[in-house]
């Protein structure tokens, strides 16, 4: 479906994107000009405002704790869409997603609760906040268990946004699966990996991901935007299908050519390397091969039931995988992520 004529019936005002700067932000905003909607995006400094103004957005510039500039940036709004969010780095302060995904949200919402005339606040969450799944998918029902700061943090904003729908706030819980594809930066060393034919599975035991193309996670917060029975709900948003990390990696190696991963690296060896990782000081951890951060995501399946997006939403991720991967290794080599 096109979100064109959808988009533009329910936003009476300007479309307002917090996280207009980042991966998932930036091309939702993409797709939203494309619609031929007024975005006005909550930006963190000019610089950063620059590029988004001279493709046709209105910015606001200030942080999530800036109360004048979260209440200018609502002001006049009618649809607003809460993608700002730090990715979990384990070296990285825990106070500061506090800030931003706790307190940065709750002042979002309590602007959004005064703004006269709004009729869709979509939030964006994380399927992170279920933790570790195992191999069963698992619901919108499922229990929180957050394992990081990261998902506990967007757990309690995720709760602030049901307390303000259940004082009347028309909100729409988004919980996006691992979203990968041109733009995204997070995943660069794991494709990187594969493709210098440095990557093996940790242990025996199969684990499982659920991926997603960007463009599906863009076409699902636009349907979260537009359909009447989204609001007051919650979705996961994934693939299709999930996929075995070992046959993501096969993948990524299949398209570009390169020969698959062979053999595995021992459970105990690779928890032996990740404390080496995690004894390094902060600043420092990021260089190291494995820490217990990147040893959990490689070793715990984490998949979801997204037949609620299917029902509600009439979605379904179309993006074949290959072509994901084709797209994606493609702009890594534009952009020098990967050797040309």
């Amino acid at each position: 479906m096109s979100g064109e004529s959808e988009v533009g019936a329910i936003a009476r005002g300007p479309v307002l994107v917090t996280g207009a700067t980042g991966f998932l932000g930036g091309a939702l905003v993409q797709r939203l000009l494309q619609d031929g909607a007024h975005v006005r995006a909550l930006v963190r400094s000019r610089d950063k405002a620059t590029a988004l103004v001279a493709q046709g957005v209105q910015t606001v510039v200030g942080d999530m704790s800036d109360d004048v500039a979260v209440a200018t940036a609502v002001d006049g709004v009618s649809v607003v869409f809460h993608l700002a969010g730090k990715l979990y780095e384990p070296w990285e302060p825990e106070h500061e997603y506090r800030t931003l995904h706790v307190e940065g949200t709750k002042r979002l919402v309590e602007r959004a609760r005064r703004q006269h005339g709004l009729v869709r606040f979509v939030h964006c969450s994380t399927t992170g906040v279920f933790g570790v799944t195992g191999d069963r998918p698992v619901d919108e029902d499922a229990p929180f268990r957050p394992t990081n700061v990261y998902e506990a943090t967007k757990a309690e904003a995720e709760l602030a946004v049901r307390a303000a729908r259940d004082r009347g706030l028309p909100a729409v819980v988004v919980r996006p699966g691992l979203v990968y594809g041109p733009g995204d930066v997070h995943l660069g060393g794991f494709f990187r990996s594969v493709l210098k034919r440095q990557f093996r599975p940790i242990g025996r035991t199969p684990v499982w991901l659920h991926p997603i193309y960007i463009d599906d996670m863009t076409e699902a917060f636009v349907r979260a935007a537009v359909r009447p029975g989204a609001v007051g709900e919650c979705f996961n948003i994934a693939g299709s299908e999930p996929v075995s990390l070992q046959g993501l990696a096969a993948a990524i190696a299949q398209v570009d050519g390169a020969a698959p991963p062979q053999g595995h690296i021992p459970l105990a060896a690779a928890r032996a390397l990740a404390a080496l990782g995690d004894a390094l000081p902060r600043r420092l951890r990021h260089r190291a091969p494995l820490t217990s951060s990147r040893l959990d995501f490689l070793t715990h399946s984490r998949v979801y039931d997204v037949t609620k997006a299917e029902r509600s939403l009439d979605f379904v991720a179309s993006t074949d995988l290959d072509i994901g991967i084709k797209n994606t290794i493609a702009w890594y080599r534009e952009h020098g992520y990967l050797p040309a």
